[in-house]
């Protein structure tokens, strides 16, 4: 396949489905595992946990990578996640599985990180078309399996399998890695040629001194305070006017500032490291707005892959498997989306902006229509062609920006490049969850004020099954504010996908932006 030994593009495959997988198939399972351990009102950290871990470690990984060798750092990944997989199962608590899920993000981050720089280097520029519909696919059938995967095995309580089958299948990815992964690629050389003479110690002394640890963690604390404070204002422990959730939004913005000024002053040569986001990419037209632009879209994806699951088993009361089958819905559709971009900006060398254009379109449609869906229990069938038109749109739009960024930047500066775009998609994806988590617990609290005492409302917030213990009447009601939360959550949605216009005005230029013949970004 291109060039390149199948087993080793089998296994990267492999690499890159597994923490892809693991967002939507613990979506499905959120409300199972949730109510096993007696946190449905925390139910949202055990993702932004994840998500939020993942995001912070993507550009230090990369960068890693490019001082002690991409196959060596990849190892380390891979053998993080899958430890902390294993804690995942083994715990007794929801704030204890928050915690490993933390960590499981960490080496997923890397495997995530990794395996996408290794899918643009394996090639040479005219195939990356190939390689990003090859990559996209990949997170797509991710979409597509994992809700199934998680709702057959939550179907019987089983959800602690989900983080077991983690550890089989990544030891296998292990192995091919260590046996099959060659440690340099034909098209790049990730790692100074003078590498193989140099000592490990002598490599990490060199990654420790130039990697942008101080900028990392700066991002990494601006994420934490600000997803912390979306996730936890307004809800029983803290309203928006507490002090604590101010103190984290002032913080955030303060380390953001922070972050904004290190960044500047290292691009300067200012200090020995090399910024995460060089001054290189400050003046790139086609790359700044490539990564507004998966911030956007990571945000509906990662909405849409938790909240329909979740609606469906708490509104329309489906097992975890039936709401995986529902889901369907949103996640077939995507990985057709994820193709048109290879066909009509490949072959048809249509212009970036059009095809975006067409996504941001079906994104608003889809999602406008989701926020008008019926409160009734039974599944109202017009909600699955919704969907249908939301996931198209994001796999559009998703699959474009899979080899915008690479194509955008010079070869030695694409790790930092492809780290950064899954850093915006996976960050867009924590802020989204966020966003519309608050937006969710905000009103189904304000609107539930009149019917039930606030103790009631923290016992169904904690434990939805305990819902059948009230009244008829009472079930009907919660379920109906629940739903208007649900859409109110879709307009948020809408938010995010009406804002990727920015993104098709900023790449907007008489001589359009195109692939080129021979797979370069050209205009013309």
């Amino acid at each position: 396949m291109i060039g390149f030994p199948p087993i080793p593009m089998f296994n990267l495959c492999i690499c890159i489905f597994l923490p892809t997988a693991e967002i939507s198939i613990v979506s499905t399972s959120l409300v199972t595992m949730s109510i096993d351990l007696n946190g449905f009102d925390k139910s949202n950290w055990v993702i932004t946990a994840y998500l939020s871990a993942f995001t912070g470690f993507l550009i230090i990984w990369a960068k890693t990578a490019h001082h002690i060798g991409l196959k060596s750092t990849l190892i380390s990944s891979l053998i993080i996640f899958m430890a902390f997989s294993a804690g995942c199962e083994a715990s007794q608590t929801i704030d204890q599985l928050i915690i490993f899920r933390a960590f499981q993000g960490i080496g997923a981050s890397g495997a995530m990180a990794l395996t996408s720089t290794a899918f643009f280097q394996i090639a040479p520029t005219k195939d990356y078309g190939k390689m990003s519909a090859i990559l996209s696919c990949t997170l797509a059938v991710a979409l597509v399996v994992s809700p199934l995967i998680g709702g057959g095995l939550s179907n019987d309580n089983h959800w602690r399998w989900i983080f077991y089958l983690n550890l089989p299948i990544g030891a296998v990815a292990l192995i091919i890695v260590v046996l099959a992964l060659p440690n340099r690629f034909r098209h790049v050389d990730p790692i100074p040629r003078d590498s193989a003479k140099r000592s490990v110690v002598s490599k990490v002394a060199g990654f420790l001194w130039d990697a942008d640890i101080v900028g990392a963690f700066l991002l990494l604390g601006t994420v934490v305070f600000l997803v912390a404070a979306l996730e936890e204002g307004g809800t029983v422990t803290f309203s928006w006017g507490s002090r604590v959730i101010v103190a984290s939004l002032v913080v955030s913005g303060c380390l953001l500032t922070a972050f904004v000024f290190w960044q500047w002053w290292a691009g300067r040569g200012a200090t020995a490291a090399v910024p995460s986001f060089p001054r290189s990419f400050t003046h790139n037209r086609v790359l700044l707005p490539g990564l507004l632009g998966a911030f956007l879209v990571g945000a509906p994806m990662t909405i849409a892959s938790i909240q329909l699951p979740q609606r469906y088993q708490l509104i329309n009361k489906s097992s975890p498997l039936g709401a995986g089958v529902k889901f369907l819905a949103y996640g077939i559709p995507f990985p057709v989306g994820v193709v048109v971009p290879t066909i009509l900006a490949g072959r048809i060398r249509l212009p970036f902006t059009y095809i975006l254009m067409l996504g941001t379109i079906l994104q608003i449609v889809g999602f406008a229509l989701l926020s008008t869906v019926p409160s009734s229990v039974d599944t109202w069938p017009g909600q699955f062609g919704y969907s249908c038109i939301a996931g198209l749109g994001g796999g559009i739009t998703g699959g474009l920006y899979n080899f915008l960024v690479p194509l955008s930047i010079d070869k030695k500066e694409q790790y930092l490049a492809i780290g950064a775009g899954q850093q915006a998609r996976m960050l867009g994806g924590s802020v989204g969850i966020a966003v519309v988590n608050s937006v969710w617990v905000n009103y189904v609290r304000s609107h539930l004020g009149s019917v039930l005492a606030k103790a009631e409302i923290d016992t169904l917030l904690t434990d939805t099954e305990s819902l059948i213990d009230f009244p008829t009447v009472t079930q009907e009601t919660f379920r109906t504010i629940c739903s208007d939360a649900y859409n109110l959550q879709m307009r948020a949605t809408l938010g995010f996908a009406a804002a990727q216009v920015i993104v098709t005005v900023a790449l907007w230029r008489r001589s359009a932006y195109r692939l080129g013949s021979e797979g370069q970004l050209t205009q013309s």
